[in-house]
């Protein structure tokens, strides 16, 4: 009983642990962990706030619309006033005051008529600066749900390369102690023996990275979603997904990349901030109509004349026009940068669509060769199975070398990683197609 009770105590802690490992082990998705790391993604927060911002400052553009309304008051002593009769080099006679106290109120109030249309040049800028910081956002979102997607599939990877790895380590175990008795029986030499436990040595090696390449895909995928570090995933999506793919072909691709990609809706906008920008000069050339209106309560009566040292109530209505003239100067450097600063932008964009082209090529190109090369390698593999049994049989019947038998486990191994890999590629490659016509 002693011994039954010191084995569950010190097996207790170990069992604990294993099932923790277990019950801590999270089964998802890539659409879940989309969904949040949408939640949670700081960025995305970030450009969020942008957004908002930029709908406040439309409705701060559009509040300068109405009526500006002003108010001051002041309060003050006066000195005794010197009038220099005889001239400044000679002393002053000085008028005596009976109050010195100043004070007065004034109410002002002013509303544009015309201003050359800049009030709503300003509410059209910041309305395109809104959908500016939109598609920023959109672009965003496009951008952390394809690293996403890459970290998901790398995880997706890992996992199963761990798994052919650990297949193969058992199996290469099992081979290790055949040639072991053989070797103790003199059948085969010391170099086949020291040959399979180094090919042992390095499937171990090998098992050691993926399994860390496979924690820190993890750890990326957490940190995504806001989630400890250390949580543990277990993706559940199979490796070959089938994503309800439509075959579409490369024009239609970039065409719907024209026209729904956040990098091409950004350029748009910023093309017609800068057509925009020269609308804004154009109007500072232009005069400025508006009504305004005074109303004035002051203390003395000093405006007009005859003066009293009474309080008094003036008030003022009509309409203003200004207009500057040195602007049609000032400006002149102003409307030159502004110009080019448009075809700059106009450049910019063609640039932008010679990229997604250019990406769009790539990502399409690749994704082709993955689909031909799934049964490619799905055809080598039967091969490579097929070729390796041959061997390891005609191997323990002295027929063939170590090495051979090693090669053939060692491609048989290979082709199964590049069939993993073959899958792998293919979604990260259509998500990347997505990705680019802004469908991601």
């Amino acid at each position: 009983m002693k011994k039954i009770l010191l084995f569950v105590v010190i097996t207790l802690p170990f069992i604990a642990h294993s099932q923790g490992i277990i019950k801590d082990s999270i089964p998802i998705t890539l659409h879940q962990v989309w969904e949040k790391t949408f939640e949670n993604s700081k960025q995305i927060k970030v450009n969020h706030l942008q957004v908002s911002a930029g709908e406040e400052a439309i409705k701060q553009a559009k509040s300068k619309q109405l009526p500006e309304i002003g108010f001051n008051a002041n309060y003050g002593k006066l000195a005794n006033i010197p009038v220099f009769t005889n001239g400044i080099l000679h002393d002053a006679n000085f008028i005596p005051l009976e109050d010195h106290s100043i004070y007065g109120a004034t109410l002002d109030a002013y509303f544009d008529i015309y201003n050359g249309h800049k009030l709503k040049t300003n509410i059209q800028k910041e309305v395109v600066k809104k959908e500016l910081a939109h598609y920023i956002e959109e672009e965003t979102t496009e951008t952390i749900h394809y690293q996403v997607a890459t970290s998901y599939l790398k995880l997706q990877l890992y996992l199963q390369l761990e798994k052919l790895v650990k297949q193969n380590i058992k199996q290469n175990e099992e081979r290790l102690k055949q040639i072991e008795k053989l070797h103790n029986a003199g059948v085969v030499l010391k170099s086949d023996l020291l040959r399979a436990q180094l090919q042992l040595s390095k499937q171990k090696t090998a098992l050691t990275t993926i399994v860390n390449d496979q924690q820190l895909a993890m750890q990326e995928i957490n940190i995504f979603m806001g989630d400890p570090d250390d949580q543990v995933l277990k993706p559940i999506d199979p490796i070959d997904l089938e994503l309800n793919r439509v075959a579409l072909s490369y024009d239609q691709y970039v065409a719907a990349a024209i026209i729904k990609s956040p990098l091409q809706k950004i350029e748009e906008q910023k093309l017609a901030l800068s057509e925009l920008n020269i609308k804004a000069l154009e109007a500072d050339k232009l005069p400025r109509i508006g009504l305004f209106g005074d109303y004035n309560y002051s203390y003395p009566q000093i405006k007009l004349y005859p003066y009293a040292n009474a309080p008094y109530l003036l008030g003022v209505v009509g309409i203003k026009m200004s207009y500057d003239i040195s602007s049609i100067y000032h400006d002149v450097h102003k409307d030159a940068v502004a110009k080019i600063q448009l075809e700059q932008q106009k450049v910019a964009q063609q640039d932008v669509q010679d990229q997604l082209r250019k990406d769009i090529n790539r990502a399409y190109k690749r994704y082709q060769e993955d689909r031909e090369k799934i049964e490619e390698l799905e055809l080598n593999i039967k091969q490579a199975a097929e070729n390796y049994r041959i061997l390891n049989q005609t191997y323990f019947n002295q027929l063939s070398l170590i090495t051979e038998l090693l090669d053939a486990d060692t491609q048989l191994l290979q082709a199964q990683y590049d069939l993993a890999s073959a899958k792998i590629s293919e979604q990260l490659h259509y998500y990347q197609l997505l990705k680019n016509t802004g469908n991601l």
